[in-house]
């Protein structure tokens, strides 16, 4: 990689940085971080499921403890994923991988049009090669 591409990229890197979907990806990402409710309910819901896949490995089943476990991880996951915190953080890394797509995209069709007009195979849902 040459010095100017080098630059560029320095260059292109600071203005992402400074993008109003990473800042607010970031906010959201250490408010998970602080919240000790929400990462006691996630480790919490994690050792349920390791608990539960180890238990449903198992060729003698405990039907009760799994209907327990799987009733119990899904309260957990309705608390989590319900928690404005985590659906901050969801929205934010939707928003932010919308960004990483589009960058990639647009870095993409520049360095290799023809990856734009990559073609399927089926000309009903074509944009256009002809």
């Amino acid at each position: 990689m040459n010095e100017i591409t080098r630059k560029a990229i320095a260059a292109l890197a600071d203005a992402i940085e400074a993008d109003e979907t990473v800042v607010t990806y970031k906010l959201a990402r250490e408010a998970y971080s602080r919240d000790p409710e929400l990462a006691t309910k996630v480790n919490e819901y994690s050792v349920q499921r390791m608990v539960y896949e180890q238990e449903a490995s198992k060729e003698e089943k405990d039907e009760k403890l799994l209907s327990d476990i799987d009733a119990r991880m899904k309260v957990l996951y309705e608390e989590v994923m319900n928690n404005p915190v985590m659906l901050a953080l969801a929205k934010a890394e939707n928003e932010l991988n919308e960004l990483l797509n589009e960058l990639n995209s647009t870095l993409r069709s520049r360095i290799m049009p023809e990856s734009e007009h990559v073609c399927g195979g089926d000309c009903s849902a074509c944009g256009g090669c002809h």
